[in-house]
């Protein structure tokens, strides 16, 4: 799982636009064998993102329903047009139906020019495991950043 996100990562930041400072960077770290910036940045964040989910390997309550993303970290291209989220439940009673809200928040991505709003309420019915929702992503020709 680790090297599919490290690997992942590594894909979009080859394919962003870069400054030619940073491939002056690039360069001098190439000739003094302080390695490659970029591989080195995906693993980082791949070992941040596996850190995350390990953290979370807690003793389960029976009597507790959980709820989680399924996998735990998304990730797309701008062009991709829309993301396809799946929230997984497990735990708990599976005689009984479970409601959770969603809404979509700004972080590194903000609403109406990344991606499209979206909130609403998913329901899980007796023996119900897993649910999706779509948020509409924002294809621009504007240059970000990670």
């Amino acid at each position: 799982m680790e090297q599919l996100i490290e690997m992942a990562n590594y894909q979009v930041l080859v394919q962003q636009q870069k400054s030619r400072a940073f491939y002056r960077i690039q360069a001098t770290r190439m000739m003094i064998g302080a390695g490659n910036i970029l591989k080195k940045h995906a693993a980082d964040q791949a070992r941040k993102v596996v850190s995350c989910h390990e953290a979370s390997g807690q003793e389960e309550d029976p009597n507790t329903i959980y709820l989680q993303f399924d996998p735990s970290h998304y990730q797309c291209f701008e062009n991709c047009g829309s993301l396809k989220l799946t929230v997984s439940r497990h735990g708990g009673e599976a005689g009984c139906t479970v409601k959770v809200d969603y809404r979509t928040e700004d972080a590194t991505a903000t609403a109406g020019s990344d991606y499209e709003f979206a909130e609403g309420t998913l329901v899980f019915k007796p023996g119900e495991t897993t649910k999706d929702f779509t948020v509409g992503v924002i294809d621009d020709d504007i240059f970000e950043e990670d």
